[in-house]
């Protein structure tokens, strides 16, 4: 096995690499729907009527999991790129990769942790409203404006790279469908083909982010290598005719 000598190893370079991991996840996605859908066979044959392991909206499920690999996996990513951007002269703008790593990191703990929803409750009972449906505007608020202020940030260190932009422009629908699925204003009523449907939207989203900094950490890496080949470049030195 190859061992990476430097950070810019770590980076992918081939598109068709890049294509093949969003299949893979993509695929992967497309499992965990399949089972939530078989569940409700599968709960028949068991004691307590049901498979949390299959659960979309359950604690410790496999799609749980899968979310927040995919977060952690994101916020290591953001951490390479801040590390690269700190070793390439005049790359500026390297903290916001750090914050993004923080956010990203703070996001897969709410994965496995449903900070949200704690959020949710303990919005609703401070003021006591929840101001539209069940409270979920009160986490959403709260996701929407620090995601807007990042992404805003993001966007600017990531000019050059279109590729990076777009899978981060397909990140926010893929959020933002996953907010207006859960409430209700996309499908009229919580069921099944509701729940498919946010849960799917939010774990595609997680991968277009995932997809978005591994792109830019492609470029990162060039970027960084470029510049360690121009310094160990010699410089030529041409004698100077003395002035007669």
């Amino acid at each position: 096995m190859d061992v990476p000598q430097s950070l810019a190893d770590l980076a992918p370079r081939r598109n068709a690499t890049f294509a093949a991991l969003m299949l893979a996840g993509l695929l992967a996605v497309g499992g965990l729907e399949g089972l939530y859908a078989w569940m409700p066979r599968l709960a028949a044959m068991t004691t307590d009527g049901r498979v949390a392991a299959f659960d979309l909206e359950g604690e410790g499920s496999l799609a749980v999991w899968f979310s927040t690999g995919t977060m952690e996996l994101t916020a290591l990513t953001a951490l390479v790129i801040y590390a690269l951007r700190r070793q390439t002269p005049g790359a500026g703008r390297s903290r916001v990769w750090l914050a993004a790593a923080a956010v990203w990191l703070v996001m897969s703990v709410d994965e496995c942790a449903s900070l949200h929803e704690a959020f949710k409750e303990l919005m609703s009972h401070a003021t006591g409203s929840r101001i539209l449906g069940d409270g979920t505007i009160w986490w959403a608020g709260a996701y929407a404006f620090v995601l807007s202020a990042l992404g805003l940030g993001l966007l600017k260190a990531m000019w050059p790279c279109w590729s990076a932009i777009l899978a981060l422009f397909s990140t926010a629908a893929f959020y933002g469908a996953a907010v207006a699925a859960e409430m209700a204003l996309l499908l009229p009523r919580k069921n099944e083909t509701e729940v498919m449907l946010e849960e799917g939207c939010e774990m595609i989203g997680n991968l277009c982010l995932l997809l978005s900094m591994g792109l830019y950490a492609r470029h990162a890496a060039l970027a960084a290598e470029a510049a360690k080949a121009a310094d160990a470049e010699p410089v030529s030195t041409i004698p100077l005719r003395r002035a007669a």
